[in-house]
C-alpha cells in the first residue's frame, strides 16, 4: 500500500529530471520568514533521485525550508483530492509544461491556489488543448509565470481570465553556475592530452543518415580527430555497431575502453550520464535532434564546457534562449549535415580557447539570469498571505 504523502505548505510537482532540476533551484533559493515544509514530486525513478540527493545536501535546501520528494500520485480528480487534503498546501507549483487535470479539478474542489512556474507551451501542444477549451478553462490555474510573450500569449488563449506574467528562465540560473565546471577528470585518462575530440551529442534516429554523412566528412578532412557518438536513446546501439561494422571503421564501445583510444577512432558511447563532462573536453560538438524536425537538444550543455556548439535548424524547444546567443556567435546554426559538418571542421582545424568561450558565455549568461529569485519572491508572498 503507498503511503500518504507528507503535509506541506509548497507543494512542487516536478514531471521528470529536468523538471526535478528546476525544483531543486527553487527550493535552494527560497527564504522563508518562517519554517516551512515542501513536498516535491515526480512521475520518474531519475527525477526522484535527482530529488532525493537534494534532500541530504545542505546546499541544496536553504534556511527555513524542509524537503520530501515523492512520487507523483496518478491524476484521478477523486486521488488528487485525497492526496491534497492529506498534504494540506497552501500552494501548488505545476513546473514547466506539464498541465494536471486532476490535480487541478480537486485544486478547485479543495480551493488550493495553484501557480504555473518557469511555464512553457508550444505550438502543437497550445492545439491539443484547445480541442476543449471549455473544460481548461474551467481548470485554470491562478498564476501562470511562462518564460517567454509568445509562452504567455499562447497561455493567455487558454486561460484568458487567469494572471500570466512573464519571468526569466530558471534554467539560466542552472546554466550561469555551470559554465567553467569540469568534472571530467575521469573522462581526459581514456584520451591523450588536448586531442582532436568530436562530439555528436543526444542524436536522435531520424537524422542518423546525416549524423553519419557528417562523420564521413570530418575524418575525410581531420583524418586524426576522435568522434564520441552519443545516440539519445540507448536502442540505437546496435544499429550504429552495425553501421561502423559495415563501413569497417576503427571504433569501441565506451563500456569497453581499456587505453587511451588512439586517434582517429569513433567511440560509441553506451554508458549514461557522461554527456555533459564530454562536452568540457570537446573540441568542437554537434548537438543532435536540429537536422530533423525535432526541435532540438540542450545545446547549452556544450556552452557551459566551453566548446562552440553547432546545431542543426529545428531547434523550437529552446525558442526561449532567444535570437540573441546566434548573433552573438556563441552557437552555430547551420542550414544542413554539409554546412553542419564543414563548421566542425574549422573548429578542429583552428580551435578556439576554451578559456575565451566560458568568458563570453558568462556574459552573455549574466544578461539572463534572476528567473528563481523572481519566482521565490511570488511564492514567498503567496505562503505569507495565506498562513
Amino acid at each position: 500500500m503507498v503511503p500518504p504523502l507528507p503535509q506541506a505548505d509548497l507543494w512542487l510537482q516536478a514531471a521528470s529530471a529536468g523538471e526535478a532540476y528546476l525544483a531543486r533551484e527553487i527550493i535552494s533559493t527560497l527564504k522563508p520568514p518562517n519554517p516551512i515544509r515542501v513536498l516535491v514530486t515526480t512521475n520518474t525513478g531519475q527525477g526522484l533521485k535527482i530529488l532525493n540527493q537534494a534532500g541530504v545536501r545542505s546546499d541544496t535546501t536553504s534556511e527555513n525550508v524542509e524537503m520530501a520528494a515523492r512520487y507523483f500520485p496518478f491524476d484521478n480528480p477523486q486521488l488528487m483530492k485525497s492526496a491534497i487534503t492529506s498534504v494540506r498546501p497552501r500552494l501548488i507549483g505545476l513546473l514547466e509544461t506539464e498541465l494536471w487535470p486532476g490535480l487541478l479539478a480537486a485544486s478547485k474542489t479543495t480551493g488550493t491556489p495553484v501557480m504555473v512556474i518557469n511555464g512553457r507551451i508550444n505550438p502543437s501542444s497550445l492545439n491539443r488543448y484547445m480541442a476543449w477549451p471549455a473544460l481548461w478553462r474551467t481548470l485554470a490555474p491562478d498564476q501562470i509565470l511562462s518564460i517567454s510573450v509568445q509562452d504567455a500569449r499562447r497561455f493567455g488563449r487558454l486561460f484568458p481570465d487567469t494572471s500570466i506574467s512573464v519571468m526569466d528562465n530558471i534554467k539560466f540560473d542552472q546554466w550561469y553556475r555551470q559554465v567553467g565546471e569540469n568534472n571530467a577528470g575521469h573522462l581526459a585518462s581514456l584520451f591523450e592530452p588536448d586531442p582532436l575530440f568530436v562530439v555528436f551529442g543526444s542524436i536522435r534516429q531520424e537524422e542518423e543518415a546525416s549524423v553519419k554523412a557528417m562523420l564521413a566528412r570530418i575524418h575525410q578532412r581531420v583524418p586524426g580527430a576522435i568522434v564520441a557518438v552519443f545516440p539519445r536513446h540507448m536502442g540505437r546501439l546496435a544499429v550504429w555497431q552495425e553501421y561502423l561494422n559495415h563501413q569497417q571503421s576503427a571504433w569501441c564501445l565506451r563500456s569497453h575502453i581499456k587505453t587511451r583510444v588512439p586517434p582517429g577512432h569513433i567511440v560509441l558511447w553506451d554508458t549514461f550520464g557522461e554527456l555533459r563532462d564530454a562536452y568540457t573536453l570537446a573540441t568542437t560538438a554537434f548537438v543532435g535532434g536540429s537536422l530533423a524536425d525535432l526541435g532540438g537538444q540542450n545545446f547549452l550543455e556544450p556552452l557551459a564546457g566551453g566548446v562552440l556548439p553547432v546545431i542543426g535548424p529545428s531547434w523550437y524547444n529552446f525558442a526561449w534562449v532567444g535570437e540573441a546567443i546566434f548573433n552573438q556567435k556563441l552557437v552555430y546554426r547551420a542550414d544542413n549535415w554539409q554546412d553542419a559538418a564543414d563548421n566542425m571542421v574549422t573548429s578542429l582545424q583552428k580551435p578556439i580557447s576554451r578559456g575565451a568561450v566560458h568568458e563570453e558565455v558568462k556574459r552573455y549568461a549574466q544578461k539572463n539570469i534572476g528567473g528563481t529569485d523572481q519566482a521565490c519572491r511570488i511564492i514567498e508572498s503567496y505562503l505569507i498571505t495565506t498562513r
